[in-house]
């Protein structure tokens, strides 16, 4: 993804999420790109602009949970809250969309071996 991609989606991020500051939503979409990477795993060359309102998307949801301290698990009988962290709400939200991302790279053939 190009720096001006990057600086695109970081001022749509921004102005839906005004609380979250640049830099924070620059190091968590460099966590997605690097999730989104992973799915690579034919090699093909991305086409960025297919994937940015889905990165759109990712980024806002999962910084939103982030800013909203979303809870995870409340034990009964206890006083313990666990909270999602940002990685576990990114890898959430990409499992959602992991056969659209595969297909739009190029990687998901349809065919499986076992």
């Amino acid at each position: 993804m190009t720096d001006e991609q990057k600086k695109v989606i970081i001022e749509k991020v921004s102005k839906m999420l005004p609380n979250v500051s640049k830099e924070r939503i620059s190091s968590v979409l460099d966590l997605v790109l690097l999730e989104i990477g992973s799915y690579n795993t034919c090699k093909i060359e991305i086409d960025w602009d297919l994937l940015t309102s889905l990165v759109i998307e990712i980024l806002y949801q999962s910084l939103k949970s982030e800013t909203e301290q979303a809870v995870t698990s409340i034990k009964r009988g206890d006083t313990s809250i666990s909270y999602a962290t940002t990685q576990q709400s990114i890898t959430a939200l990409l499992g959602n969309y992991s056969d659209t991302i595969k297909r739009l790279i190029g990687c998901d053939s349809g065919v499986f071996f076992y």
